[in-house]
């Protein structure tokens, strides 16, 4: 088992500051839960990985705004009479906890929000495992999507609007973590996705975090992620965030 929980909080406060800079008074907070925990049988191993990711940004004149949104959660159960192959079959559920917005000077508009869109994806497939740290695997997928109202299930090529799209592939998931003392520890996710269809209808995520122990029950975090969906964006996304703050280590 691997199970953390850590709250992050950031402030900057500005009274006739005039040193050079024009300061704004912000606040920013994250709050996150991670578990992997596996169970182990005599022919079966049942893993189950949670990820749960919630921060706000305040910043004067601009007000509120959400900058981390995540609901991630997967079960597994693999074979393990054939290590390090393991045939697996599992399910997986993606979405978030509430509204998205795109902002301009004026208004915003909301654009995503629980469910809208919502991912279900069913997989069976071969991993290769060799030890603790190292996972590769390869499987059968069928990923669907819900969207409600917001467009994400619809195929801008017909007139009707579709709130449910179902899409038949191939997914790839590698895992890899590593802790370099029991102070410091890297973990690494790169997953893909190609429906049926083609090649060119490829969806991907690379996840990396660093996680160093500055002292008792506070961790310096360093994260990187890059995801591509045609679907949402043509381009490649990039988020990279540093963050401090206090973190609980159930096991």
């Amino acid at each position: 088992a691997d199970v953390l929980a850590s709250l992050q909080y950031t402030r900057q406060h500005y009274s006739n500051w005039n040193n050079g800079s024009d300061g704004v008074n912000t606040n920013v907070w994250i709050l996150k839960y991670d578990a992997d925990v596996t169970a182990h049988f005599s022919h079966i191993d049942w893993r189950n990985v949670v990820k749960l990711e919630w921060g706000q940004t305040y910043r004067k004149g601009a007000g509120t705004r959400k900058t981390s949104d995540k609901i991630f959660i997967e079960t597994t159960a693999s074979e393990n009479d054939f290590k390090p192959f393991e045939p697996y079959a599992g399910l997986r559920f993606e979405s978030q906890f509430s509204k998205s917005y795109t902002y301009t000077d004026s208004s915003r508009t909301p654009v995503s929000c629980f469910m809208d869109p919502g991912y279900f994806t069913q997989m069976a497939g071969v991993a290769y495992a060799p030890n603790d740290n190292f996972r590769q695997g390869i499987a059968f997928a069928n990923r669907m999507t819900f969207s409600d109202g917001y467009g994400w299930a619809d195929d801008k090529d017909t007139k009707k609007f579709e709130k449910f799209k179902d899409e038949p592939g191939l997914e790839s998931v590698t895992e890899y973590k590593i802790g370099f003392s029991s102070l410091a520890s890297f973990k690494t996710r790169l997953w893909a996705f190609v429906n049926f269809k083609g090649f060119d209808e490829i969806d991907g995520k690379w996840e990396n975090r660093l996680d160093v122990t500055i002292a008792p029950l506070i961790v310096l975090s360093v994260g990187l992620d890059l995801a591509y969906d045609k679907d949402i964006d043509e381009d490649t996304q990039y988020r990279d965030a540093v963050t401090l703050g206090i973190t609980w280590r159930w096991f």
